[in-house]
């Protein structure tokens, strides 16, 4: 396929490359790169953001990606280019919300060192360096810091003194007293402590200086304030314990009087906007966002709203449950920390509260979620359950059980007898509510062993209907100018290039691929040109793609685009006054006159436009050979008024020369700077274009007058295409996952079939939006139809004693947006009016419920009708 143009950053970037070519072969970086990326995290070690696109165009140079061609067959990726992680205020800061592997790569400094040596940076401000600290509390997991904790300082609880300060998560709260210390120009002998406010009533002394900012559970935007000690001794707080709490109780010394208006003490100030004193029905309580963790408050309101398990912690059950030397548990402190936060939320008190003690819980036991970055809320709902599960286990001590094979027994038998061993190590009012029973069916493809087992869960994950493939919608347009553009859509695999779709193209066209040139065309001009080595992610589904054939381009003749553009009264050439589709014109490399371009441009237009007869008053009676629609001809034809054309008066021995159609302008690709607007002169002389060789320099804009456009031109380019409808294709699914099987003594690629046998009180459907694999992150934004009322579940239950199984939805965990900057939300019935409320982070809505089913609906709740007999109200 011809390359289309080389940009000078290309160039130059190319060049580079070259130069280093030698000093390290290809096959050598790859492994030295592949090498350094493998070895693991440990804490105190720098690591660097790369731009996942810049690092995936270096993987299919050296060959590390399993969809690049022969190594080096694709050309290199140029100087590191790291500035679509900054934010575009100049600041020198990186964007919210980036996500690993989707947005940048990890590389650790010596794969940095390397990769900067063999292809240099664009600029001195690319490389963004991070730390790898350790998170988790129990569990400990080095993970790089991209994002550093931003905390609100204050100086004696006065917020006229506030400052924002980042620090890292490793740091200990000494560091951040020395930090605080040193902002404050606080002199050494000056006395101090630090307070860590969660509310205007809720406020605690970090006394252990050898505890980090994770382990103390400090969150984004919280509020620290350093106190200092009075010469006289005195504090401006004097603390004391509340009977019955474990949080700290404030009282205001004599002295506070003095801390001004701005001062934290005051009885109305109130730094978070928590609403102290306010009141709400019970359960309407929103969570506030502690920094991206939007996805943990939907999960929160949703089990909020199953009523049995709210009930269950309300009544303060789990108390005597706890079972806090299970060493697959949290210690408990994940029951209690949900425990606390139910009765918060139904207390009828607050319109909304801060999660921060249940946040700093699941940080501690699970370091996947320790940071505040944006995980996947049905990861959270997994850990949560189990944890609830485990915490509040009631079996203390789990028999050894040996499975049974089910040897050709009765179903019934073996379904009974695997849930009673599940029950003899797992008892808690998790399984009491959540966990159900599946058969799980698997077939040897060589022997025909079947081997039939009873599993329990806790929720069903259902994979929507995804494609390794995309459909492309192209239009071609062929080199004839009498034949109709054709309409094609083209199946091609998510990860593959240009030239994969050229090639599809041509087979379907039987158009040689090499005689194919791409393009993105946005508002009647063209926006971009593609080479066979651009990737198709550059394409999205809402794009214009245009496919033109056109001669390879050589000695004898140049590629030259052209735009249609209609005067008007306005000075200057913009996209706004660009009309009909833009065209490539095979032009003589030599002797391209002005003539010569007029007749290929009204060659290539034949389909548009309509020229008068002869005895219109448009033409000039005098211009001879014109033969009515032969557009191929060599002839003077009508033009616009600012065309060089004598006039009755003019140079031309008295006769008149026709006015052309249009005229000829050099503009810039991009079609909107005026000041380089150069007009073609026809003096008869072969034109000279500036830099004709590459496509997207230099461009030819047809004008016309606003007369000659509604006279001659005609848009149809709707109904003026055909339409191929071969290009459907049938997509499979892959096989399963190897089993081994007892009777080959072999693993096997066995069919797997699972049935439902007994389903759970409250039945958790996960809708498996996110598709995950080596080469891509997607999401499937299918709409889902699910009834609010009435699933009848019974049909699919092959348990013929199974109990009537009718539920209806209680909640629906939402997610809009995509992967790199998503966003949760929660739609939950309250048990008690019986109404649906959207829950946004702190914000709470009543909504109608045909509003609960959409194509956000990512974890349903339903309840079964006969889950339990007494009507429960939670006040």
């Amino acid at each position: 396929m011809y390359k289309l143009w080389s940009h000078p950053w290309f160039c130059q970037s190319r060049k580079m490359a070259e130069d280093v070519e030698g000093d390290c072969d290809i096959s050598v970086r790859k492994q030295l790169i592949q090498s350094q990326m493998g070895k693991p995290m440990v804490k105190g070690q720098t690591w660097y953001l790369i731009d996942s696109k810049w690092f995936k165009n270096f993987k299919h140079r050296v060959g590390m990606d399993d969809a690049s061609d022969a190594i080096g067959s694709v050309a290199d990726p140029g100087p590191i280019d790291n500035s679509s992680l900054f934010n575009d205020d100049g600041s020198g800061t990186i964007k919210e919300n980036l996500v690993d592997e989707l947005d940048y790569v990890l590389v650790p400094s010596e794969s940095w060192d390397l990769l900067v040596q063999w292809y240099g940076t664009v600029d001195k401000n690319t490389a963004i360096p991070r730390q790898v600290v350790e998170f988790g509390f129990f569990v400990k997991q080095c993970r790089v810091e991209v994002y550093f904790l931003e905390l609100r300082l204050c100086k004696n609880f006065n917020l006229e003194t506030e400052i924002l300060h980042k620090f890292s998560k490793g740091d200990t709260i000494g560091n951040i007293k020395k930090t605080m210390r040193k902002l404050y120009e606080i002199p050494d002998e000056v006395e101090t402590r630090i307070w860590r406010c969660h509310s205007s009533t809720e406020i605690d002394e970090l006394a252990k200086e050898e505890s980090t900012a994770q382990d103390t559970g400090l969150y984004h935007n919280q509020l620290l304030v350093i106190e200092t000690r009075s010469e006289d001794g005195s504090w401006v707080r004097q603390t004391k314990k509340m009977p019955g709490t474990c949080r700290t109780a404030t009282t205001v010394s004599d002295k506070s009087s003095t801390a001004g208006p701005s001062s934290i003490m005051t009885t109305r100030f109130n730094p978070y906007g928590y609403p102290s004193e306010s009141r709400s029905a019970p359960g309407l309580c929103g969570l506030c966002n502690l920094g991206n963790t939007c996805f943990m408050n939907s999960v929160l309101q949703c089990m909020s709203n199953c009523p049995p398990i709210t009930k269950y912690f309300l009544n303060e059950e789990h108390f005597s449950e706890l079972n806090e030397e299970n060493p697959l548990g949290m210690k408990g402190e994940i029951a209690k920390a949900f425990g606390e936060l139910i009765k918060t939320m139904w207390s009828g008190r607050h319109s909304y509260t801060m999660p921060h003690n249940f946040k700093l819980q699941v940080g501690r036991f699970a370091p996947q979620f320790s940071g505040y970055q944006q995980h996947d809320a049905q990861e959270l709902l997994t850990f949560l359950l189990d944890g609830l599960h485990e915490d509040l286990n009631r079996i203390k001590k789990k028999p050894y059980i040996e499975l049974q094979d089910a040897s050709g027994r009765p179903d019934k038998d073996v379904a009974k007898e695997a849930w009673d061993n599940y029950r003899k190590r797992n008892d808690s009012v998790i399984v009491d509510f959540f966990h159900g029973l599946l058969k799980s069916t698997v077939v040897c493809p060589d022997c025909s062993k079947v081997s039939i087992t009873f599993d329990p869960f806790c929720y069903l994950s259902l994979p929507l209907p995804t494609k390794r493939e995309r459909a492309l919608e192209v239009l071609l347009f062929h080199y004839e100018a009498t034949q109709k553009p054709t309409h094609y859509t083209v199946i091609v695999p998510k990860r593959s290039l240009i030239k994969d779709l050229v090639t599809n193209v041509g087979q379907l066209s039987g158009i040689q691929p090499d005689n194919l040139i791409v393009t993105e065309v946005t508002r009647n001009h063209f926006h971009k040109f593609f080479s066979s080595n651009d990737s198709l992610e550059k394409i999205d589904d809402k794009d214009k793609i245009y496919i033109y054939e056109m001669p390879v381009q050589n000695d004898t003749h140049v590629i030259l685009p052209v735009y249609l553009w209609e005067s008007s009264a306005k000075i200057g050439f913009s996209r706004e006054q660009l009309f009909g589709d833009p065209l490539l014109i095979a032009a003589p490399r030599k002797n391209c006159t002005y003539d010569v371009l007029y007749q290929l441009v009204l060659h290539k237009l034949q389909r548009n436009i309509c020229i008068p007869d002869d005895n219109s008053s448009w033409w000039n009676t005098k211009t001879k050979n014109y033969s009515n629609g032969d557009l191929t001809l060599n002839e003077d034809s009508p033009g616009d008024e600012n065309d060089e054309s004598c006039s009755d008066n003019g140079d031309c021995n008295g006769e008149r020369v026709p006015r052309r159609i249009f005229s000829f302008y050099l503009v810039t690709s991009g079609a909107d700077c005026s000041q380089d607007i150069v007009k073609i002169h026809n003096d008869g002389n072969p034109l000279s274009f500036p830099t004709l060789e590459h496509i997207g320099q230099s461009f030819v804009a047809a004008k016309w007058t606003r007369e000659a456009r509604d006279q001659f031109f005609f848009d149809k380019s709707l109904e003026d295409t055909e339409d191929d409808q071969s290009t459907r294709k049938n997509l499979q699914l892959g096989a399963d996952d190897a089993w081994y099987c007892p009777t080959c003594k072999k693993h096997q690629q066995a069919t797997k079939k699972f049935d439902l046998w007994e389903l759970p009180r409250i039945l958790i459907i996960h809708l498996k939006r996110f598709v995950f694999d080596r080469y891509r992150r997607d999401k499937v934004d299918r709409m889902v139809q699910y009834p609010v009322r009435g699933l009848n579940m019974s049909e699919y239950v092959i348990n013929k004693s199974h109990p009537e199984a009718v539920y209806d939805l209680i909640g629906v965990c939402n997610h809009f947006g995509g992967l790199g900057g998503g966003h949760y939300t929660a739609s939950c019935q309250n048990h008690n009016d019986h109404k649906w409320y959207l829950f946004d982070d702190n914000s709470v809505s009543e909504i109608k419920e045909q509003a609960v089913v959409s194509n956000a609906a990512y974890v349903l709740f339903y309840m079964r009708r006969n889950c339990y007999d007494e009507q429960m109200e939670l006040n």
